[in-house]
């Protein structure tokens, strides 16, 4: 009967040491298994560098991103200060420019013939002293006189090539000049002018004989 106990108590601590040692080889293996997953201190140094390799690049692109939208902005403002400056200039031109009117009316005057001394002065006289209508008025009389002394000559003058006449009508860049007949006919002429490279057209209502000149103002060559 003891011996029946005895092998039975036997069995059952050899059934306890088998569980034992059963769990003890499943820990033995789960720990082996952990090892083998985590990394060793190498391997997660390696790993950290080539997270930091591949994050470096990354960086990279986002700073070249930041600094061409930077520049971008730049120039968009350096673009619209210069819009700004231009707009301003453009205002200025416009509020300091003459009108159209006034220009044409100084262009015409630039190509009027220049006055001497003494016909400055007469005309100074008149514009200063006269009223607008006198002055209008004056300037018809004139007008009509050269219209008449202009009849006389294209009536009686005639001209000759070598001639020397002074110009006083046509082309106002002319107006005052000496020059020499080139070619005459009867109403017409050319003559050479100095200070141009071409002949002048006139008719010769619109020249003087300088000795017919001179008899008029009693000057002598």
């Amino acid at each position: 009967m003891q011996t029946t106990n005895d092998s039975n108590l036997n069995n059952k601590l050899s059934a306890i040491d088998k569980a034992l040692a059963a769990a003890k080889a499943r820990k033995a293996m789960k720990t082996g298994d952990d090892s083998e997953t985590q990394p060793s201190a190498p391997a997660a140094q390696l790993k950290q560098k080539a997270e930091k390799v591949a994050k470096a690049p990354r960086e990279a692109k986002t700073a070249a991103r930041a600094a061409r939208e930077a520049e971008r902005e730049q120039n968009r403002q350096k673009r619209s200060q210069e819009r700004t400056a231009r707009r301003a200039a453009r205002a200025a031109e416009k509020s300091s420019a003459k009108p159209a009117h006034m220009k044409k009316v100084e262009t015409a005057g630039s190509k009027l013939p220049k006055l001497d001394d003494k016909s400055t002065l007469t005309f100074n006289e008149i514009t200063t002293n006269y009223d607008a209508a006198t002055i209008a008025t004056l300037a018809l009389h004139l007008q009509h006189f050269n219209r008449v002394m202009a009849t006389k000559r294209a009536l009686n003058q005639r001209v000759e090539v070598g001639q020397q006449v002074r110009i006083v009508g046509g082309d106002p860049k002319y107006i005052g000049k000496t020059a020499t007949i080139t070619i005459a006919r009867r109403i017409r002429c050319w003559a050479d002018v100095p200070g141009f490279a071409k002949p002048g057209y006139f008719f010769t209502s619109d020249v003087e004989l300088v000795e017919s000149s001179m008899k008029a103002t009693g000057t002598r060559g």
